[in-house]
């Protein structure tokens, strides 16, 4: 993989981090400005929880990347597999923090906009669970490409 592709990527992974973390300093500020009282509560917490998910597959990301550049991605050791496994982890616990906040706000749902807020909770443990399983079948994938490339090594 060309160098510039994965300087351009590991641009995109600072500025995504970046926003992540801007998103968790100013989540006081955007539950003030969609809910009051407990619902707040249920917003900050899933926007740091959400947020620190998202740090964490960024992370994973960036050190998979790094590997791609030292070329040890295909490595034997299973080094990759940390990485993804932490990135799977991740996702899924996203999707159980948003289907738990999707069920705080259903509760709540006498309060102005909280099933507004429950379908965006919902929506995003739908996609954290896809994304999760996904990757999952990356991981399948890198498994059998190393595999191939240490047959490959091994005839040649």
């Amino acid at each position: 993989m060309s160098r510039s592709v994965l300087g351009a990527l590991r641009a995109l992974l600072i500025v995504l981090f970046a926003g992540s973390l801007a998103a968790q300093a100013g989540s006081g500020l955007i539950a003030g400005a969609v809910a009051r009282g407990p619902l707040a509560v249920v917003v900050i917490t899933l926007i740091v929880a959400g947020a620190l998910c998202v740090e964490v597959v960024l992370l994973s990301v960036w050190m998979l990347v790094a590997m791609i550049r030292q070329e040890t991605l295909f490595d034997d050791r299973g080094h990759a597999d940390r990485w993804v496994d932490a990135a799977i982890g991740a996702l899924m616990a996203a999707a159980v923090v948003s289907a738990g906040g999707a069920v705080a706000l259903v509760v709540q749902a006498a309060e102005p906009g909280a099933w507004g807020l429950a379908l965006l909770a919902v929506a995003a443990c739908g996609a954290s669970a896809a994304l999760a399983l996904l990757v999952v079948v990356m991981r399948r994938l890198l498994h059998t490409a190393i595999s191939l490339r240490s047959e490959l090594a091994e005839v040649i």
